[in-house]
Protein backbone atom coordinates (compact mmCIF):
# COMPACT_ATOMS: atom_id res chain seq x y z
CA UNK A 1 0.00 0.00 0.00
CA UNK A 2 1.08 3.52 -0.87
CA UNK A 3 1.03 6.86 0.50
CA UNK A 4 0.21 9.38 -2.25
CA UNK A 5 -1.58 12.86 -3.24
CA UNK A 6 -2.70 14.81 -5.53
CA UNK A 7 -1.14 18.17 -5.96
CA UNK A 8 -3.61 21.19 -5.92
CA UNK A 9 -3.56 23.81 -8.88
CA UNK A 10 -4.76 27.27 -7.85
CA UNK A 11 -5.68 30.65 -8.88
CA UNK A 12 -2.41 32.06 -9.01
CA UNK A 13 -0.67 28.70 -10.84
CA UNK A 14 -3.01 29.98 -13.74
CA UNK A 15 -2.95 33.29 -13.46
CA UNK A 16 0.23 34.70 -11.23
CA UNK A 17 0.12 37.66 -13.45
CA UNK A 18 -3.70 38.89 -12.23
CA UNK A 19 -4.75 39.97 -8.91
CA UNK A 20 -7.80 38.04 -7.55
CA UNK A 21 -11.06 39.78 -6.58
CA UNK A 22 -13.50 38.30 -3.69
CA UNK A 23 -15.29 34.82 -4.44
CA UNK A 24 -18.35 36.24 -3.95
CA UNK A 25 -17.41 39.00 -6.46
CA UNK A 26 -16.73 36.67 -9.07
CA UNK A 27 -20.38 34.77 -8.33
CA UNK A 28 -22.62 37.86 -7.81
CA UNK A 29 -25.30 37.79 -9.75
CA UNK A 30 -25.25 34.19 -10.88
CA UNK A 31 -28.52 32.56 -10.56
CA UNK A 32 -28.05 30.30 -6.71
CA UNK A 33 -29.53 26.93 -8.23
CA UNK A 34 -26.55 27.46 -11.28
CA UNK A 35 -24.40 27.47 -8.34
CA UNK A 36 -25.19 24.70 -6.13
CA UNK A 37 -26.15 22.45 -10.03
CA UNK A 38 -22.03 22.94 -10.30
CA UNK A 39 -21.74 22.17 -6.57
CA UNK A 40 -23.65 19.36 -7.01
CA UNK A 41 -21.96 18.00 -10.29
CA UNK A 42 -18.33 18.12 -8.86
CA UNK A 43 -19.08 16.66 -6.08
CA UNK A 44 -20.20 13.86 -7.68
CA UNK A 45 -16.68 13.08 -9.01
CA UNK A 46 -15.36 10.04 -7.72
CA UNK A 47 -11.70 9.34 -6.03
CA UNK A 48 -9.26 8.48 -9.18
CA UNK A 49 -11.71 10.39 -11.29
CA UNK A 50 -10.95 10.56 -14.93
CA UNK A 51 -11.72 14.11 -14.29
CA UNK A 52 -8.17 14.35 -12.04
CA UNK A 53 -6.32 14.81 -15.18
CA UNK A 54 -5.83 18.59 -15.89
CA UNK A 55 -6.82 18.69 -19.58
CA UNK A 56 -9.70 16.00 -19.31
CA UNK A 57 -11.50 18.24 -16.52
CA UNK A 58 -10.66 21.26 -19.09
CA UNK A 59 -12.76 19.61 -21.81
CA UNK A 60 -15.41 18.48 -19.57
CA UNK A 61 -16.12 21.72 -18.08
CA UNK A 62 -15.50 24.67 -20.56
CA UNK A 63 -18.05 24.46 -23.85
CA UNK A 64 -17.03 25.11 -27.44
CA UNK A 65 -17.75 28.88 -26.92
CA UNK A 66 -14.61 29.01 -24.43
CA UNK A 67 -12.20 27.31 -26.52
CA UNK A 68 -9.89 30.05 -27.00
CA UNK A 69 -10.25 30.35 -22.91
CA UNK A 70 -9.54 26.89 -22.48
CA UNK A 71 -6.23 26.52 -24.20
CA UNK A 72 -4.84 29.98 -22.58
CA UNK A 73 -5.41 28.09 -18.79
CA UNK A 74 -3.97 25.16 -20.48
CA UNK A 75 -0.75 26.40 -22.02
CA UNK A 76 -0.16 28.60 -18.80
CA UNK A 77 -0.56 25.32 -16.74
CA UNK A 78 2.10 23.28 -18.50
CA UNK A 79 4.45 26.55 -18.18
CA UNK A 80 3.63 26.26 -14.05
CA UNK A 81 4.23 22.88 -14.09
CA UNK A 82 7.36 22.62 -16.66
CA UNK A 83 8.40 24.69 -13.64
CA UNK A 84 8.49 21.88 -11.06
CA UNK A 85 9.69 18.15 -10.55
CA UNK A 86 6.44 16.80 -10.96
CA UNK A 87 4.17 15.30 -14.40
CA UNK A 88 1.25 16.55 -15.56
CA UNK A 89 -0.91 13.85 -14.46
CA UNK A 90 -0.16 15.08 -10.36
CA UNK A 91 -1.83 17.72 -10.76
CA UNK A 92 -5.77 17.89 -10.06
CA UNK A 93 -8.10 20.83 -10.15
CA UNK A 94 -11.20 19.43 -8.57
CA UNK A 95 -10.04 19.17 -4.53
CA UNK A 96 -12.94 17.80 -2.75
CA UNK A 97 -12.18 20.47 0.16
CA UNK A 98 -13.08 23.43 -2.06
CA UNK A 99 -16.21 21.18 -3.93
CA UNK A 100 -17.76 21.33 -0.27
CA UNK A 101 -16.99 25.27 0.60
CA UNK A 102 -18.26 26.24 -2.80
CA UNK A 103 -21.69 24.54 -1.89
CA UNK A 104 -21.65 25.97 1.53
CA UNK A 105 -21.18 29.37 0.07
CA UNK A 106 -23.19 28.57 -2.51
CA UNK A 107 -26.41 27.68 0.15
CA UNK A 108 -25.66 30.41 2.96
CA UNK A 109 -25.11 33.55 -0.34
CA UNK A 110 -27.51 35.74 -1.46
CA UNK A 111 -26.00 37.02 -4.59
CA UNK A 112 -29.28 39.15 -5.06
CA UNK A 113 -31.00 39.66 -8.50
CA UNK A 114 -29.41 37.44 -11.40
CA UNK A 115 -27.07 39.28 -13.97
CA UNK A 116 -27.26 38.46 -17.89
CA UNK A 117 -23.90 36.84 -18.18
CA UNK A 118 -23.29 34.90 -21.28
CA UNK A 119 -23.08 31.21 -20.93
CA UNK A 120 -19.10 31.61 -21.30
CA UNK A 121 -18.95 34.84 -18.37
CA UNK A 122 -20.64 32.51 -16.15
CA UNK A 123 -18.07 29.26 -17.06
CA UNK A 124 -15.31 31.61 -16.55
CA UNK A 125 -16.35 32.98 -12.94
CA UNK A 126 -17.40 29.93 -11.58
CA UNK A 127 -13.79 28.44 -12.37
CA UNK A 128 -11.76 31.47 -11.16
CA UNK A 129 -14.00 31.15 -7.69
CA UNK A 130 -12.82 27.88 -7.73
CA UNK A 131 -9.70 28.00 -8.33
CA UNK A 132 -9.70 30.67 -5.54
CA UNK A 133 -11.03 28.63 -2.85
CA UNK A 134 -8.43 26.02 -3.79
CA UNK A 135 -5.59 28.45 -3.22
CA UNK A 136 -7.24 29.25 0.25
CA UNK A 137 -7.35 25.51 0.94
CA UNK A 138 -4.11 24.59 0.12
CA UNK A 139 -1.48 27.58 -0.70
CA UNK A 140 -3.05 29.73 2.94
CA UNK A 141 -3.27 26.62 4.53
CA UNK A 142 0.32 25.45 3.73
CA UNK A 143 1.13 28.75 5.25
CA UNK A 144 -0.72 27.98 8.55
CA UNK A 145 0.41 25.03 9.05
CA UNK A 146 4.29 26.20 8.32
CA UNK A 147 4.27 28.49 10.93
CA UNK A 148 2.44 26.30 13.13
CA UNK A 149 4.80 23.34 13.51
CA UNK A 150 7.99 25.72 13.37
CA UNK A 151 8.69 24.50 17.20
CA UNK A 152 8.76 20.61 16.03
CA UNK A 153 11.63 20.91 13.64
CA UNK A 154 14.18 20.05 16.33
CA UNK A 155 12.87 16.55 16.03
CA UNK A 156 12.08 15.08 12.71
CA UNK A 157 9.88 12.27 13.18
CA UNK A 158 7.43 14.86 15.37
CA UNK A 159 7.68 17.05 12.89
CA UNK A 160 7.15 15.22 9.75
CA UNK A 161 4.15 13.56 11.94
CA UNK A 162 2.46 16.97 12.68
CA UNK A 163 2.83 18.22 9.39
CA UNK A 164 0.97 15.10 7.73
CA UNK A 165 -1.70 15.55 10.19
CA UNK A 166 -2.18 18.83 10.00
CA UNK A 167 -2.17 18.67 5.78
CA UNK A 168 -4.82 16.14 5.73
CA UNK A 169 -6.86 16.55 8.41
CA UNK A 170 -9.44 18.74 7.60
CA UNK A 171 -9.89 16.51 4.51
CA UNK A 172 -9.23 13.00 5.37
CA UNK A 173 -13.11 11.50 5.89
CA UNK A 174 -13.97 13.15 2.41
CA UNK A 175 -10.67 11.76 0.23
CA UNK A 176 -10.34 8.40 2.12
CA UNK A 177 -12.99 5.91 2.33
CA UNK A 178 -14.87 2.98 0.56
CA UNK A 179 -18.58 3.25 -0.77
CA UNK A 180 -18.67 0.08 0.09
CA UNK A 181 -17.85 -0.45 3.09
CA UNK A 182 -19.43 2.51 4.35
CA UNK A 183 -22.88 1.28 3.19
CA UNK A 184 -22.70 -2.07 4.84
CA UNK A 185 -21.24 -0.64 7.96
CA UNK A 186 -23.85 2.11 8.11
CA UNK A 187 -26.68 -0.25 7.25
CA UNK A 188 -25.27 -2.44 10.25
CA UNK A 189 -25.20 0.22 12.81
CA UNK A 190 -28.43 1.94 11.73
CA UNK A 191 -29.86 -1.60 12.48
CA UNK A 192 -28.53 -2.10 15.32
CA UNK A 193 -29.26 1.10 16.87
CA UNK A 194 -32.68 0.17 16.30
CA UNK A 195 -32.74 -3.39 18.23
CA UNK A 196 -30.80 -1.34 21.25
CA UNK A 197 -33.35 0.89 21.34
CA UNK A 198 -35.99 -1.46 21.11
CA UNK A 199 -34.18 -3.36 24.48
CA UNK A 200 -34.52 0.05 25.92
CA UNK A 201 -37.05 0.29 28.66
CA UNK A 202 -36.79 4.09 28.66
CA UNK A 203 -36.90 4.19 24.26
CA UNK A 204 -40.25 2.94 23.90
CA UNK A 205 -42.25 6.00 23.79
CA UNK A 206 -39.84 7.76 21.70
CA UNK A 207 -39.52 4.34 18.92
CA UNK A 208 -43.32 4.75 18.78
CA UNK A 209 -42.74 8.64 17.85
CA UNK A 210 -40.57 7.99 15.60
CA UNK A 211 -42.17 5.20 13.50
CA UNK A 212 -45.34 7.86 13.99
CA UNK A 213 -43.32 10.79 11.90
CA UNK A 214 -41.78 7.88 9.22
CA UNK A 215 -45.57 6.65 9.09
CA UNK A 216 -43.86 3.15 9.52
CA UNK A 217 -44.50 -0.33 11.47
CA UNK A 218 -40.87 -1.12 12.32
CA UNK A 219 -37.03 -0.67 11.70
CA UNK A 220 -37.56 -2.92 8.82
CA UNK A 221 -39.85 -0.42 7.00
CA UNK A 222 -37.65 2.63 7.18
CA UNK A 223 -34.02 0.53 6.26
CA UNK A 224 -36.35 -0.75 2.91
CA UNK A 225 -37.11 3.27 2.13
CA UNK A 226 -33.51 4.39 2.43
CA UNK A 227 -32.90 1.57 -0.81
CA UNK A 228 -33.46 3.64 -3.73
CA UNK A 229 -30.31 6.03 -2.39
CA UNK A 230 -28.23 3.11 -1.64
CA UNK A 231 -28.42 1.54 -4.82
CA UNK A 232 -28.13 4.48 -6.38
CA UNK A 233 -25.02 5.21 -4.66
CA UNK A 234 -23.39 1.87 -5.02
CA UNK A 235 -24.12 1.17 -8.88
CA UNK A 236 -23.64 4.74 -9.64
CA UNK A 237 -21.48 4.36 -13.30
CA UNK A 238 -21.08 8.30 -14.23
CA UNK A 239 -19.31 11.12 -11.97
CA UNK A 240 -20.70 13.95 -11.54
CA UNK A 241 -24.36 14.56 -9.55
CA UNK A 242 -26.85 11.22 -8.97
CA UNK A 243 -30.62 11.25 -9.63
CA UNK A 244 -33.00 8.95 -7.95
CA UNK A 245 -36.65 9.20 -9.96
CA UNK A 246 -39.33 7.74 -7.96
CA UNK A 247 -41.33 5.44 -11.03
CA UNK A 248 -45.12 5.44 -10.80
CA UNK A 249 -47.32 3.09 -8.57
CA UNK A 250 -48.85 2.56 -5.31
CA UNK A 251 -45.88 3.14 -3.45
CA UNK A 252 -45.07 6.43 -5.02
CA UNK A 253 -46.37 9.08 -2.75
CA UNK A 254 -45.02 6.95 0.84
CA UNK A 255 -41.69 6.61 -1.31
CA UNK A 256 -41.60 10.29 -2.08
CA UNK A 257 -42.96 11.32 1.37
CA UNK A 258 -40.41 9.43 3.12
CA UNK A 259 -37.19 10.60 1.12
CA UNK A 260 -38.54 14.32 1.76
CA UNK A 261 -37.88 13.49 5.40
CA UNK A 262 -34.61 11.84 5.19
CA UNK A 263 -32.77 15.37 5.62
CA UNK A 264 -32.52 16.38 8.95
CA UNK A 265 -32.53 20.35 10.56
CA UNK A 266 -28.70 21.57 10.54
CA UNK A 267 -29.47 22.96 13.87
CA UNK A 268 -29.79 19.55 15.53
CA UNK A 269 -26.35 18.74 14.31
CA UNK A 270 -23.28 18.93 17.25
CA UNK A 271 -21.36 21.90 16.48
CA UNK A 272 -18.16 19.21 15.91
CA UNK A 273 -19.64 19.42 12.49
CA UNK A 274 -18.18 20.81 9.40
CA UNK A 275 -20.41 21.47 6.05
CA UNK A 276 -23.46 21.37 8.26
CA UNK A 277 -25.33 22.51 5.07
CA UNK A 278 -24.48 19.56 3.04
CA UNK A 279 -24.06 16.60 6.08
CA UNK A 280 -27.32 17.95 7.19
CA UNK A 281 -29.62 17.89 3.33
CA UNK A 282 -27.59 15.86 1.30
CA UNK A 283 -30.44 15.11 -0.69
CA UNK A 284 -33.12 17.43 -2.11
CA UNK A 285 -36.06 16.93 -4.26
CA UNK A 286 -35.07 18.91 -8.06
CA UNK A 287 -38.70 17.84 -9.55
CA UNK A 288 -42.28 16.12 -8.66
CA UNK A 289 -40.61 12.39 -8.56
CA UNK A 290 -36.83 13.22 -8.51
CA UNK A 291 -34.42 13.63 -6.02
CA UNK A 292 -30.63 14.68 -6.15
CA UNK A 293 -28.39 13.37 -4.02
CA UNK A 294 -25.85 15.76 -3.74
CA UNK A 295 -22.91 14.25 -1.65
CA UNK A 296 -23.28 10.34 -1.75
CA UNK A 297 -20.76 9.88 1.18
CA UNK A 298 -22.64 12.08 3.43
CA UNK A 299 -26.13 10.56 2.66
CA UNK A 300 -25.06 7.31 3.22
CA UNK A 301 -23.55 8.63 6.24
CA UNK A 302 -26.66 10.17 7.51
CA UNK A 303 -28.46 6.35 7.70
CA UNK A 304 -26.64 5.19 10.75
CA UNK A 305 -24.64 8.27 12.44
CA UNK A 306 -27.79 10.43 11.08
CA UNK A 307 -29.78 8.59 13.05
CA UNK A 308 -28.88 9.73 16.15
CA UNK A 309 -30.19 12.90 14.91
CA UNK A 310 -33.48 12.40 14.02
CA UNK A 311 -33.93 10.46 17.20
CA UNK A 312 -32.80 14.04 18.93
CA UNK A 313 -35.56 15.97 17.22
CA UNK A 314 -38.28 13.63 18.25
CA UNK A 315 -37.21 13.28 21.47
CA UNK A 316 -36.94 17.15 22.20
CA UNK A 317 -40.32 17.33 21.06
CA UNK A 318 -42.24 14.19 23.26
CA UNK A 319 -43.95 15.35 27.02
CA UNK A 320 -41.25 15.17 29.90
CA UNK A 321 -42.23 11.67 31.01
CA UNK A 322 -41.85 10.36 27.63
CA UNK A 323 -38.38 11.44 26.78
CA UNK A 324 -34.95 9.50 27.07
CA UNK A 325 -33.57 11.95 29.92
CA UNK A 326 -30.07 11.53 28.39
CA UNK A 327 -30.38 10.60 24.65
CA UNK A 328 -26.71 11.24 23.92
CA UNK A 329 -24.81 9.42 27.03
CA UNK A 330 -27.22 6.64 25.47
CA UNK A 331 -25.86 6.99 22.28
CA UNK A 332 -22.21 7.29 23.20
CA UNK A 333 -21.65 5.40 26.26
CA UNK A 334 -24.33 2.68 26.68
CA UNK A 335 -24.97 2.11 22.79
CA UNK A 336 -21.50 2.72 20.89
CA UNK A 337 -18.76 2.09 23.79
CA UNK A 338 -20.75 -0.89 25.40
CA UNK A 339 -23.25 -2.65 22.73
CA UNK A 340 -21.32 -2.26 19.46
CA UNK A 341 -17.96 -2.36 20.61
CA UNK A 342 -18.97 -5.35 22.85
CA UNK A 343 -20.39 -7.43 20.85
CA UNK A 344 -17.88 -7.08 17.81
CA UNK A 345 -14.94 -8.04 19.99
CA UNK A 346 -16.92 -11.00 21.38
CA UNK A 347 -16.82 -12.16 17.65
CA UNK A 348 -13.23 -11.88 17.53
CA UNK A 349 -12.26 -13.37 20.02
CA UNK A 350 -14.89 -15.82 20.22
CA UNK A 351 -14.77 -17.74 23.57
CA UNK A 352 -11.28 -18.19 23.60
CA UNK A 353 -8.79 -16.72 26.14
CA UNK A 354 -9.53 -14.31 29.48
CA UNK A 355 -12.45 -11.92 28.78
CA UNK A 356 -13.88 -9.26 30.86
CA UNK A 357 -16.15 -6.53 29.01
CA UNK A 358 -17.00 -2.73 30.99
CA UNK A 359 -20.66 -4.21 31.48
CA UNK A 360 -18.60 -6.45 33.74
CA UNK A 361 -15.92 -4.34 35.16
CA UNK A 362 -17.69 -0.53 35.72
CA UNK A 363 -19.53 -1.90 38.48
CA UNK A 364 -17.13 -3.56 40.63
CA UNK A 365 -13.21 -1.85 39.25
CA UNK A 366 -11.99 1.83 39.11
CA UNK A 367 -11.04 3.04 35.71
CA UNK A 368 -11.08 -0.70 34.54
CA UNK A 369 -10.75 -1.11 30.35
CA UNK A 370 -13.54 -0.72 28.36
CA UNK A 371 -12.76 -4.50 26.76
CA UNK A 372 -10.01 -6.48 28.12
CA UNK A 373 -8.61 -9.76 26.85
CA UNK A 374 -5.61 -12.57 27.42
CA UNK A 375 -4.05 -14.59 26.08
CA UNK A 376 -1.62 -16.37 27.65
CA UNK A 377 1.07 -13.81 28.10
CA UNK A 378 -0.75 -11.39 26.00
CA UNK A 379 -2.91 -8.96 26.97
CA UNK A 380 -5.34 -6.49 24.75
CA UNK A 381 -6.20 -3.46 26.66
CA UNK A 382 -9.11 -1.51 24.39
CA UNK A 383 -10.57 1.78 25.63
CA UNK A 384 -13.47 3.32 23.46
CA UNK A 385 -14.29 6.87 22.62
CA UNK A 386 -17.52 8.22 20.60
CA UNK A 387 -15.65 11.46 20.23
CA UNK A 388 -15.52 14.08 17.14
CA UNK A 389 -13.06 17.08 16.43
CA UNK A 390 -14.40 20.85 17.05
CA UNK A 391 -15.08 22.11 13.14
CA UNK A 392 -13.38 24.80 13.01
CA UNK A 393 -10.36 23.22 14.57
CA UNK A 394 -10.38 20.52 12.11
CA UNK A 395 -10.23 23.15 9.35
CA UNK A 396 -8.16 25.27 10.52
CA UNK A 397 -4.56 23.71 9.52
CA UNK A 398 -3.46 25.38 13.07
CA UNK A 399 -0.91 22.28 13.77
CA UNK A 400 -0.77 24.14 17.84
CA UNK A 401 -4.42 24.57 18.20
CA UNK A 402 -5.21 20.74 16.29
CA UNK A 403 -2.87 19.52 19.33
CA UNK A 404 -4.24 21.14 22.07
CA UNK A 405 -7.75 20.15 20.57
CA UNK A 406 -6.92 16.19 20.14
CA UNK A 407 -4.89 16.17 23.77
CA UNK A 408 -8.69 17.65 25.58
CA UNK A 409 -10.36 14.83 23.73
CA UNK A 410 -8.19 11.75 24.10
CA UNK A 411 -5.02 13.25 26.58
CA UNK A 412 -6.34 14.99 29.09
CA UNK A 413 -9.25 17.63 29.61
CA UNK A 414 -8.99 20.83 30.96
CA UNK A 415 -9.74 19.90 34.38
CA UNK A 416 -7.08 17.40 34.41
CA UNK A 417 -9.34 14.25 34.08
CA UNK A 418 -7.25 11.29 32.37
CA UNK A 419 -8.42 10.47 28.92
CA UNK A 420 -8.17 7.29 27.03
CA UNK A 421 -4.17 7.84 26.41
CA UNK A 422 -3.62 8.32 30.88
CA UNK A 423 -6.65 5.96 30.98
CA UNK A 424 -4.25 3.29 29.19
CA UNK A 425 -1.55 4.06 30.67
CA UNK A 426 -3.29 3.35 34.72
CA UNK A 427 -4.74 0.13 33.19
CA UNK A 428 -0.56 -0.46 32.20
CA UNK A 429 0.89 0.36 35.40
CA UNK A 430 -1.43 -1.63 37.43
CA UNK A 431 -0.72 -5.16 35.14
CA UNK A 432 3.31 -4.47 35.67
CA UNK A 433 2.76 -4.07 39.68
CA UNK A 434 0.30 -7.20 39.43
CA UNK A 435 -2.75 -4.82 40.86
CA UNK A 436 -4.92 -5.15 38.26
CA UNK A 437 -8.06 -6.47 40.55
CA UNK A 438 -9.78 -8.50 38.16
CA UNK A 439 -6.88 -10.70 36.64
CA UNK A 440 -3.92 -12.50 38.58
CA UNK A 441 -3.40 -15.26 35.80
CA UNK A 442 -0.09 -13.64 34.18
CA UNK A 443 3.70 -12.84 35.45
CA UNK A 444 3.81 -9.23 34.92
CA UNK A 445 8.02 -9.58 34.17
CA UNK A 446 6.57 -11.09 30.91
CA UNK A 447 3.93 -9.73 29.97
CA UNK A 448 3.32 -8.69 26.31
CA UNK A 449 1.18 -5.61 25.78
CA UNK A 450 -1.26 -4.46 22.80
CA UNK A 451 -3.31 -1.34 23.51
CA UNK A 452 -5.92 -0.25 20.96
CA UNK A 453 -8.22 2.82 21.31
CA UNK A 454 -11.26 2.26 19.29
CA UNK A 455 -12.66 5.66 17.92
CA UNK A 456 -16.47 6.10 16.25
CA UNK A 457 -15.93 8.47 13.39
CA UNK A 458 -13.79 8.43 10.01
CA UNK A 459 -12.46 11.36 10.65
CA UNK A 460 -9.52 9.52 13.29
CA UNK A 461 -8.47 7.38 9.91
CA UNK A 462 -6.37 9.72 9.17
CA UNK A 463 -2.62 9.30 8.08
CA UNK A 464 0.02 10.57 11.01
CA UNK A 465 -3.16 10.79 14.03
CA UNK A 466 -1.89 6.97 15.26
CA UNK A 467 1.99 8.31 15.02
CA UNK A 468 1.14 11.43 16.39
CA UNK A 469 -0.86 9.90 19.65
CA UNK A 470 1.38 7.52 20.22
CA UNK A 471 4.08 9.86 20.44
CA UNK A 472 2.35 11.23 23.81
CA UNK A 473 1.78 7.36 24.74
CA UNK A 474 5.33 6.59 24.36
CA UNK A 475 6.59 9.62 26.62
CA UNK A 476 3.79 8.26 29.57
CA UNK A 477 5.62 5.15 28.92
CA UNK A 478 9.03 6.77 30.02
CA UNK A 479 7.59 7.97 32.86
CA UNK A 480 6.56 4.18 33.85
CA UNK A 481 10.14 3.41 33.13
CA UNK A 482 11.62 6.37 35.33
CA UNK A 483 8.83 4.64 37.93
CA UNK A 484 11.01 1.46 37.88
CA UNK A 485 8.72 -0.46 35.45
CA UNK A 486 10.00 -2.89 32.44
CA UNK A 487 7.94 -1.63 29.49
CA UNK A 488 10.02 -3.20 27.05
CA UNK A 489 7.19 -5.69 26.46
CA UNK A 490 4.90 -2.83 25.78
CA UNK A 491 3.38 -2.41 22.05
CA UNK A 492 2.70 1.06 20.24
CA UNK A 493 -0.63 2.29 21.00
CA UNK A 494 -3.25 1.37 17.80
CA UNK A 495 -6.19 3.51 17.03
CA UNK A 496 -8.71 1.51 14.94
CA UNK A 497 -12.29 3.08 13.70
CA UNK A 498 -15.24 1.09 15.05
CA UNK A 499 -15.75 1.18 10.86
CA UNK A 500 -12.92 -1.27 10.31
CA UNK A 501 -13.40 -3.27 13.27
CA UNK A 502 -16.98 -3.87 11.97
CA UNK A 503 -16.77 -4.69 8.10
CA UNK A 504 -13.30 -7.06 8.75
CA UNK A 505 -14.56 -8.88 11.64
CA UNK A 506 -16.04 -12.32 10.00
CA UNK A 507 -11.86 -12.76 8.54
CA UNK A 508 -11.02 -12.84 12.40
CA UNK A 509 -13.96 -14.89 13.60
CA UNK A 510 -13.39 -17.41 10.49
CA UNK A 511 -9.88 -17.50 11.69
CA UNK A 512 -8.32 -16.36 8.46
CA UNK A 513 -6.37 -13.91 10.51
CA UNK A 514 -5.82 -13.21 13.85
CA UNK A 515 -5.59 -9.99 15.61
CA UNK A 516 -2.77 -9.95 17.03
CA UNK A 517 -0.63 -10.90 14.03
CA UNK A 518 -2.02 -7.76 12.67
CA UNK A 519 -1.42 -5.33 15.49
CA UNK A 520 1.96 -6.82 15.97
CA UNK A 521 2.87 -6.06 12.10
CA UNK A 522 1.10 -2.80 12.05
CA UNK A 523 3.16 -2.06 15.86
CA UNK A 524 6.76 -3.27 14.38
CA UNK A 525 6.31 -1.94 10.82
CA UNK A 526 3.91 1.22 10.65
CA UNK A 527 3.95 2.94 14.09
CA UNK A 528 7.87 1.95 15.00
CA UNK A 529 8.97 2.43 11.34
CA UNK A 530 12.45 3.40 10.69
CA UNK A 531 14.73 3.10 7.89
CA UNK A 532 17.96 2.63 9.96
CA UNK A 533 18.67 -0.78 9.56
CA UNK A 534 16.79 -1.64 6.58
CA UNK A 535 17.66 -1.94 2.43
CA UNK A 536 16.23 0.57 -0.08
CA UNK A 537 17.48 0.95 -3.54
CA UNK A 538 17.41 4.62 -3.30
CA UNK A 539 16.83 7.79 -1.40
CA UNK A 540 13.40 7.75 -2.68
CA UNK A 541 12.38 4.54 -2.33
CA UNK A 542 13.27 5.13 1.42
CA UNK A 543 11.41 8.34 1.80
CA UNK A 544 8.71 6.76 -0.03
CA UNK A 545 8.21 3.90 3.18
CA UNK A 546 8.95 6.42 5.52
CA UNK A 547 5.47 8.45 4.41
CA UNK A 548 3.81 4.88 3.69
CA UNK A 549 4.35 4.49 7.34
CA UNK A 550 2.12 6.87 8.21
CA UNK A 551 -0.62 5.13 7.09
CA UNK A 552 -3.66 4.60 9.45
CA UNK A 553 -4.65 0.90 10.71
CA UNK A 554 -7.83 0.66 8.77
CA UNK A 555 -6.26 1.17 5.42
CA UNK A 556 -3.44 -1.21 6.40
CA UNK A 557 -5.81 -3.61 7.41
CA UNK A 558 -8.40 -3.41 4.37
CA UNK A 559 -5.89 -3.41 1.89
CA UNK A 560 -4.25 -6.54 3.34
CA UNK A 561 -7.71 -8.60 3.66
CA UNK A 562 -8.12 -7.27 -0.33
CA UNK A 563 -5.24 -7.80 -1.55
CA UNK A 564 -4.96 -11.41 0.33
CA UNK A 565 -8.68 -12.57 -1.67
CA UNK A 566 -9.76 -12.54 1.97
CA UNK A 567 -12.99 -9.82 1.71
CA UNK A 568 -16.39 -11.21 2.73
CA UNK A 569 -19.67 -9.83 2.73
CA UNK A 570 -20.43 -9.84 6.46
CA UNK A 571 -22.47 -12.23 7.87
CA UNK A 572 -23.86 -9.80 10.38
CA UNK A 573 -25.23 -7.65 7.14
CA UNK A 574 -26.72 -10.52 5.49
CA UNK A 575 -28.27 -11.67 8.45
CA UNK A 576 -30.00 -7.86 9.47
CA UNK A 577 -30.48 -6.35 5.91
CA UNK A 578 -30.58 -9.25 3.08
CA UNK A 579 -34.16 -10.15 4.28
CA UNK A 580 -35.31 -6.52 3.79
CA UNK A 581 -33.93 -6.23 0.17
CA UNK A 582 -35.44 -7.88 -3.14
CA UNK A 583 -32.55 -10.29 -4.84
CA UNK A 584 -32.22 -8.09 -7.48
CA UNK A 585 -30.87 -4.84 -5.78
CA UNK A 586 -28.60 -7.73 -3.55
CA UNK A 587 -27.00 -8.50 -6.51
CA UNK A 588 -26.11 -4.82 -7.22
CA UNK A 589 -24.38 -4.28 -3.78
Amino acid sequence: MKFFGKIVITFNDIFPKEEPIGINEYLEGIDREMLLKFSSFILGFSRNSDYENPLSFLRMYFSKENMGFMNEVFENLKYFVNKGAFEMDTYSFPYIVSSLFFFENAHNKDYGESKKYSNQEIEIRIFKAYLLLNKINTTDRTLILNESTKYLKGDISRYVTAYCLGLFLNNSDFSNYDVRKIFVTQTIRAISFFNFLEQREEAQELLKAFYKEYDISGYQDYVKGLLPIKISVITKEKEAHTDITIPKGENQASSIQFLEKFSINKSQLLQEFDFVNIRSSPIYRVDKNTFRLTYPLFVLELIGNGLYFKFKAINDKLPKESKVKDLYGLKTYEFSEKYILHRVLKEYFGNRYFQRNGDELDSGYDGAPDYYVRNGKRIFLFESKDILINAQVKQSSDFRIIDKELAIKLYQNEKGKAKAVLQIINNIRKILSKTLEFDSGFNPRNVIIHPVLVLHYRIFNTSGLNKWINFWFQDELENLKTEGYNVSNVKPLVLIDIDTLIFNKDVFKNNKLTLEEVLSFYQDNFINFSVKERKYRSEEEATQASKNSLIPFGDYLDDKIDSEGLRVIPEEFKEKAYGLFDKSDVDKI
